[in-house]
C-alpha cells in the first residue's frame, strides 16, 4: 500500500472518527492527512503543490464568503438574533411580583417544593422551603427572590 492511500484512507478514518468524538483535533489532523495524501497522490513536487494550495486557498475563501454572506441573507433570519438590548433603555428581566409579599392564597397542585396556588384569584408558580404542602393548603408568601415566590403554609 503507497503512502497517498494511507493517508487517504487515514485522514477519512480520522474526519469519522471526529464525528463521533468532536474535539477538533482528529479532524484537523484528517484535513492535514487528506491534503497530503492528494498532494503525494498527485505525484508530488511543484504542480502538485500549486494545485493542492490553490483548492484549499479557493474552499477557504467560499467558506469565508459563505460566512460573511449567510447571516445577513433573509433565508437565514429566523436563526439571527437582530435585536439589542440596550442599558439605556433599561433590562426587565422578570415581572415585578412584591405585590404578592405577606398575600395569602391557597395550594392547587401540591409543592414538592415547587408547584401552584392561588393568590387574589390569579395562578402562580411557588417554591416551599423545601417543605412538602398538600393541595388545598392555605399558604402565605414570606418572600421574594426575583420571579420566584417562597411561600410556607399558614395555620
Amino acid at each position: 500500500m503507497s503512502l497517498d492511500t494511507v493517508l487517504l484512507v487515514a485522514g477519512v478514518v480520522l474526519i469519522g472518527l471526529e464525528i463521533v468524538v468532536p474535539g477538533g483535533i482528529l479532524g484537523a489532523i484528517g484535513l492535514l492527512s487528506l491534503t497530503a495524501g492528494f498532494f503525494f497522490f498527485l505525484g508530488g513536487g511543484w504542480n502538485a503543490f500549486c494545485i493542492v494550495g490553490g483548492t484549499v486557498a479557493v474552499l477557504a475563501a467560499i467558506c469565508a464568503l459563505l460566512f460573511w454572506f449567510i447571516p445577513s441573507s433573509s433565508s437565514w433570519n429566523p436563526f439571527v438574533l437582530r435585536e439589542k438590548q440596550k442599558n439605556s433603555e433599561g433590562y426587565t428581566g422578570a415581572a415585578d411580583y412584591s405585590c404578592y409579599l405577606g398575600k395569602k392564597g391557597k395550594v392547587i397542585a401540591p409543592l414538592r417544593p415547587a408547584g401552584t396556588a392561588l393568590i387574589d384569584g390569579e395562578r402562580v408558580d411557588v417554591v416551599s422551603f423545601g417543605d412538602y404542602i398538600d393541595k388545598d393548603s392555605e399558604i402565605e408568601v414570606v418572600k421574594i427572590e426575583g420571579s420566584k415566590l417562597l411561600v410556607k403554609k399558614y395555620e
